[in-house]
């Protein structure tokens, strides 16, 4: 009997390598090549002459300007090598204080509230928004700090914004408990996106997925939404490579201009929000997760990028996301905020940066 096992457990262990090495191989000499444009056809798109979402040959979305493909051989070679920043990051003590979120929550005044990592609450012009919650810890992922579910405490929540798939954005837990505590709630997405919703929302929610560049549809509201190019990637399981689409947004409401980036890489896709989006009151971009930059560049700024970014959006005032959550890369927990001060420091824009505490809010001074 024993013997048996063995054997089951070795052909087991020979399919899995062979299946590994197939997608190894395929990666390696996979390209994306753009073949054709897509867009919501019923959604309005706000830059003139666009051609829609650039998609390739095996009808993945692709970035106009960094086509990346996700190499497993990358992968290993990160996850198998050594982190120069080790110790460092073993003896770096420091985390973010988690606050209470209630007071805030219990209000009515227009403001952003930091709920950790990516996750943000917005009320803006009587509207309030939930940018990629990720409430509790989502599978497979490690955390700096612990921070309990807020979900609780929100009373009302009218549109859910998700910038893309990967689970420390897109947590199936969390958006099934959102919709079923909120079943008015509208869920918004970028192209093909509602192939995970479409599972996780009641009959009730909601679900409308856009192309780059498009606007979504909220006519009875007196908010703007619109969702727009960022350099990163999409990925669930091992053969949905870039198959759903990912990107940033803008919100518009109440004399005040929202922007989110989700996860991205540095390009010239800030310099193209300006000229579209001229004034930029509030804008929220990740830091962390940039470490080693040879594998986390193409899809993570770093503080520097993020204040070139910043600069190159025009811009006022910059909020820091993504980094001293959760554990995703090489570098100290406390490094990615003390460069983002430093890079600030030396462009005379340190009064311009607005770090938050984990539940802490900014209150907006607009028209309400």
């Amino acid at each position: 009997m024993l013997k048996k096992i063995l054997k089951i457990v070795a052909a087991l262990l020979v399919l899995l390598v062979v299946v590994i090495g197939v997608v190894i191989l395929i990666n390696e000499n996979d390209k994306a090549v753009i073949e054709k444009y897509v867009s919501n056809e019923k959604l309005k798109t706000v830059k003139p002459n666009w051609q829609g979402t650039p998609v390739d040959g095996k009808n993945r979305f692709v970035n106009y300007e960094y086509p990346f493909l996700s190499r497993m051989t990358d992968l290993l070679k990160w996850q198998l090598g050594t982190n120069p920043q080790a110790d460092e990051k073993k003896n770096d003590a420091a985390r973010l204080e988690v606050k209470d979120p209630t007071e805030f929550l219990n209000g009515e005044k227009d403001g952003i509230l930091w709920l950790g990592h990516a996750s943000f609450y917005i009320r803006l012009g009587g509207k309030t928004v939930l940018l990629d919650p990720v409430f509790g810890k989502p599978p497979f992922v490690k955390t700096f700090v612990d921070v309990p579910s807020p979900l609780e405490k929100i009373k009302r929540v009218d549109y859910v914004l998700l910038s893309h798939d990967h689970r420390d954005h897109c947590d199936e837990t969390t958006l099934k408990s959102i919709a079923q505590k909120f079943p008015n709630a509208k869920f918004f997405a970028g192209l093909r996106m509602e192939e995970l919703l479409k599972d996780w929302t009641t009959a009730t929610n909601e679900i409308q997925t856009a192309g780059w560049f498009q606007q979504f549809d909220t006519p009875d509201a007196p908010v703007k939404i619109t969702f727009l190019p960022v350099r990163h990637w999409c990925r669930r399981g091992l053969f949905d490579m870039n198959h759903k689409l990912w990107g940033g947004y803008v919100i518009e409401a109440a004399g005040t201009t929202i922007y989110f980036s989700g996860d991205s890489g540095y390009g010239a896709h800030y310099k193209e929000t300006a000229e579209i989006f001229p004034k930029i009151d509030y804008f929220l971009i990740g830091i962390g997760a940039y470490s080693p930059r040879w594998f986390m560049e193409p899809n993570h700024n770093s503080p520097e990028d993020a204040v070139k970014a910043f600069v190159d959006a025009k811009a006022e005032i910059l909020i820091p996301m993504h980094y001293g959550t959760f554990d995703l890369s090489d570098e100290p927990p406390s490094e990615p905020l003390e460069l983002l001060k430093q890079d600030a420091a030396k462009q005379n824009l340190s009064d311009r940066i607005k770090p938050l505490a984990i539940n802490e809010s900014v209150i907006l001074h607009n028209e309400n």
